[in-house]
């Protein structure tokens, strides 16, 4: 077969498998909400990448090759999705960085989470001082969610209804 048809049939076929491998496992994958998925998806777009165009290597041991990585994927999300502890231990947990206002320094390094991290999480959200929090959580996807303390909390409707009562 000519070199350049085989590198488009095989670029097809590895964007076929992809895209409905990731129909398959759902939004999570895109999100890579975990180390697990993350690793995942790497593995599966250099797999992929290579079988499009690395000719030295049969077009079958590459379909095994995203098959069993498929398969792997597969039965830990569905194992992840059946037991909150076995999703605890595949993909992790969220971490708590700061509680009642205290940073929990030994947890950031434990988790390798830097200050200046922390500061760009926060200033991501608004704050711009780490003594308006009440509580932080680092959660899987890297992201941070705050709680800021009462006293610097924005007015909600409730609030407004509860002065207006009295």
């Amino acid at each position: 077969m000519n070199e350049s048809l085989e590198i488009i049939i095989r670029t097809v076929l590895a964007y076929l498998w992809l895209w409905l491998y990731t129909k398959l496992i759902g939004i999570r994958l895109i999100a890579q909400s975990s180390y697990h998925l993350f690793v995942l998806t790497m593995m599966i777009g250099t797999i992929g990448g290579n079988m499009a165009f690395n000719l030295k290597i049969s077009l079958m041991n590459f379909i095994l090759s995203l098959f069993v990585i498929s398969v792997i994927g597969y039965v830990l999300m569905r194992i992840s999705l059946n037991s909150k502890k076995a999703d605890a231990a595949i993909s992790g947990e969220p971490i708590v960085i700061i509680k009642d206002g205290v940073l929990l320094q030994e947890e950031m390094k434990k988790y390798k989470y830097s200050m200046e991290a922390l500061k760009q999480g926060l200033r991501g959200k608004d704050i711009f001082e780490l003594e308006q929090v009440e509580f932080a959580v680092l959660e899987l996807n890297g992201t941070l969610s705050v709680l800021k303390k009462r006293k610097y909390r924005n007015i909600t409707w409730q609030d407004l209804e509860r002065i207006t009562r009295q």
